[in-house]
């Protein structure tokens, strides 16, 4: 019986080795790329945060608007500058 422990061993280690070599990719098979979609709005929260200390860092309304102005705020996001501006 510890003959047929020391062969199960080997059987299962061949068996390990065996699933790598199905994951391998054909050497004429283009690379798939994945494409990962960010779903925590961290860039909206980081949009908002920096629309929040600029109208609370500036003086007067004038130096606020300039600056609103100067920000880059991208497409279908100038809503949210509407919003903070009523909320400020």
């Amino acid at each position: 019986s510890g003959s047929d422990g020391g062969s199960d061993s080997e059987s299962e280690e061949e068996e390990e080795e065996e699933p790598d070599r199905e994951i391998a990719a054909p050497a004429g098979e283009a690379k798939k790329t994945v494409v990962i979609q960010d779903l925590t709005e961290q860039d909206l929260v980081h949009l908002r945060r920096t629309i929040y200390l600029t109208i609370m860092s500036s003086a007067t309304f004038e130096e606020c608007v300039h600056k609103l102005a100067k920000m880059d705020i991208p497409p279908g996001r100038e809503v949210e500058l509407i919003n903070m501006i009523i909320e400020c």
